[in-house]
């Protein structure tokens, strides 16, 4: 069987899981499986909609993306905005253009939901998602430090 990128279903809600921990430790977010099974349900994570694209090689997912809609994303000019907020390929399948292909999915998904613009986001250290990001065409719009301050 060729390689596919398709949505998600609720068969593969363990993989994802599994997935989104490889991205590391932000992406493990205790009771996620719950999301998971509410996702199924109403299309929506945090209040927002997505879609969830797993590319298939054989039997096996060997990657994915989360794409939502965000009403604003930095350095876009309309709204809503599509996201991709997550974006992995499993270390053995990269190079072979699955991780473009989620993001174009993850396109065709927010211009069907009207968006004419769409946005990413990577940490300031993660040099390999910047460079995966401006390899398949995302632009540098600007560069953000963020704070915090308890107050409790």
């Amino acid at each position: 069987m060729p390689l596919r990128i398709r949505p998600a279903s609720p068969e593969d809600a363990s993989a994802w899981l599994a997935m989104r921990e490889q991205l590391g430790a932000d992406w493990v977010i205790p009771g996620f499986e719950t999301d998971i099974e509410r996702f199924f349900e109403t299309g929506l994570i945090d209040n927002l909609p997505h879609a969830v694209l797993v590319a298939q090689d054989g039997e096996d997912c060997v990657g994915l993306a989360e794409v939502s809609l965000r009403q604003y994303a930095e350095g876009c000019e309309s709204s809503p905005v599509g996201f991709l907020e997550g974006w992995f390929v499993e270390a053995s399948h990269r190079g072979r253009g699955i991780g473009r292909a989620l993001v174009d999915a993850g396109i065709n998904w927010a211009r069907s939901k009207g968006c004419t613009e769409f946005a990413s986001d990577a940490e300031m250290h993660n040099t390999g998602s910047q460079a995966a990001h401006e390899s398949i065409g995302f632009e540098k719009v600007c560069e953000v430090v963020c704070y915090r301050r308890p107050i409790g």
